[in-house]
């Protein structure tokens, strides 16, 4: 007999991730009683939610005297603007719309919490980030259509015919690799011992660099059981070519991950990265699969590391499923628009069990102004941006099944991998990705606006108004899943009380405002009498506002 799970269900033994049904928003900007891909959750609560484009009427029913409604104006453009400006105009029929003196009915959010030490580190992230994206596009320029050819044989083909401290390089068995990091380090080349070799990665030590035989069977015990075994679970490393072995991801064909320790990412203010660039033929490309990792230690040190592999993994699958594997099989290749593939792999930390750092960056960056951020922005970087583009791709994920995790951490598909597999293996990238594998991403930015106002209220347990209830990592500990109201732990051990994007009142008739395009702001409504007509006015083709009852 078939089962249908919801949110937070259990899966004869396995945790599952994700949601079943969704509202499905029409051309006009209506709510529609149909769902999106997942199982039937039925039509959403009536009354609750009424979307309607700009320029239109919705209507607010104060009869009681008593009701709460939240107002949330939004654009779905894709087009890159800082400031759309709309109007939120009340009308009232034989009553009187004054609004002062109200008071939010839910609570207030605290003052803005600054951290300059969180604040500098990110400064320092981004700016790597902004330096690897550099790379990475002119990485994807380099790329050509080259065919796969087996290696020629000599001493070995793979790393696994050589000695538990030697890899496969260039056909021989070597215990020591020469790797050009001029791309980062003032140092040309360094000179890296093979220190242990796993399941699905090897560790190299730079010889100027120091790691312990404790730290370095952690690294590779959390890349080899939890990172490399989640991340392609999630997002797939298909073979480079029909017909052959060698994966996406495995550049050098030696069927392992280099993981290279060197203190020497330090001179990019790092913990650590992946680089297009070896990816490519060019003469300073080491021609591998590597992730560059600073060598830690303690605890917060290889917390730090793990959560760094966990994102750099999923920008290495997706740059090579999305541009090498395509452009050397005689395809176009296209690299993943920024925010897209950002949002992916600060999802991918946290799916693998490592993203209690989001918690900060939801709190401190995004929901406190939540309009100032943009979604679909095609350059700039910002940990507003990502932490936006976190939730964004949380939802969808949600929204198309989700995944299961069993009891030692696996993970089975129950929808939502084949979702996350389809945006690394298609030619779209930002909002045409969305759009080619979910469904229209106007209508998707939506439904997702909605969920972030209504998650965590207790106002419904309708799935698509939601987010699923975290889940405690059957292998990790930690919890992995989206609070947007709630307590979350943070990076630091801080128990984060998150209170959802940041709600002003609404109080004067007419309220004039304006937000970045793909985003939204929320506004209360309440103390009204009768019957209120809201109405949100903007020139932009692409606004609209969602009029949500919450008492």
């Amino acid at each position: 007999m078939a089962r249908k799970f919801f949110l937070g269900a259990f899966l004869f033994g396995s945790i599952l991730i994700g949601g079943q049904g969704c509202e499905l928003i029409d051309g006009k900007g209506d709510v529609d009683g149909g769902s999106t891909p997942g199982a039937d959750a039925g039509p959403p609560p009536e009354g609750l939610v009424t979307t309607k484009n700009a320029n239109e009427v919705a209507e607010a029913d104060f009869s009681e005297g008593t009701e709460q409604y939240l107002v949330v104006p939004y654009s779905v453009s894709s087009v890159a603007a800082d400031e759309i400006a709309f109007t939120i105009n009340l009308t009232t029929d034989g009553a009187s719309s004054t609004t002062s003196g109200l008071k939010m009915r839910w609570p207030q959010k605290a003052a803005h919490k600054y951290d300059p030490a969180f604040v500098a580190k990110w400064q320092s992230r981004l700016a790597v980030a902004k330096w690897k994206r550099r790379l990475a596009v002119e990485a994807a320029a380099k790329i050509k259509k080259r065919g796969v050819k087996p290696q020629q044989m000599t001493s070995c083909q793979l790393s696994s015919d050589c000695e538990a401290t030697e890899v496969c390089h260039l056909g021989e068995c070597a215990s020591t690799v020469s790797l050009d990091v001029s791309a980062f380090s003032a140092t040309a080349t360094i000179s890296a011992q093979v220190k242990a070799k796993g399941t699905h990665a090897a560790l190299l030590v730079d010889d100027a660099s120091t790691l312990s035989d404790a730290d370095a069977t952690a690294i590779l015990q959390s890349f080899d059981t939890v990172i490399y075994p989640r991340d392609v679970a999630l997002f797939g490393n298909p073979p480079l070519q029909t017909g052959t072995a060698q994966l996406a991801s495995d550049r050098n064909g030696d069927g392992l991950v280099w993981l290279v320790l060197t203190d020497k990412v330090a001179e990019k203010n790092s913990v650590g990265f992946f680089l297009g660039t070896d990816f490519t033929d060019e003469e300073k490309s080491n021609k591998a699969d590597l992730l560059y990792i600073k060598p830690s230690t303690g605890a917060a040190g290889l917390a730090a590391v793990d959560r760094t592999m966990a994102h750099e993994f999923q920008h290495l699958l997706g740059f090579a499923t999305k541009v090498y594997k395509a452009k050397v099989s005689g395809g176009s290749g296209s690299l993943e628009a920024l925010w897209l593939d950002e949002g992916l792999s600060h999802f991918a930390e946290d799916a693998c069990g490592y993203g209690a750092e989001n918690v900060t960056l939801l709190d401190q960056e995004l929901f406190p102004s939540f309009g100032d951020a943009a979604l679909f922005e095609a350059a700039e970087d910002t940990t507003a941006m990502r932490a936006m583009a976190l939730t964004f791709v949380q939802y969808l994920f949600e929204r198309k099944g989700g995944v299961s995790y069993g009891a030692d951490g696996s993970v089975s598909d129950l929808g939502g991998a084949t979702w996350l597999k389809a945006l690394h293996s298609q030619a779209q990238s930002g909002a045409a990705s969305i759009t080619a594998t979910y469904g229209d991403a106007k209508n998707a930015v939506g439904q997702w606006i909605v969920a972030l106002a209504l998650a965590g209220r207790g106002v419904t347990d309708y799935p698509a108004y939601n987010f699923a209830n975290p889940i405690s990592d059957p292998k990790t500990g930690a919890t992995i899943g989206m609070v947007i109201r709630g307590n979350r732990v943070d990076a630091t051990g801080e128990t984060v009380a998150l209170t959802g994007p940041n709600e002003d009142e609404i109080s004067d008739d007419e309220t004039e405002e304006s937000m970045r395009n793909a985003s939204a702001k929320f506004f209360t409504l309440e103390g009204k009498s009768g019957k209120v007509s809201v109405n949100v006015s903007s020139t932009d083709s692409d606004f609209r506002f969602a009029l949500i009852k919450l008492k």
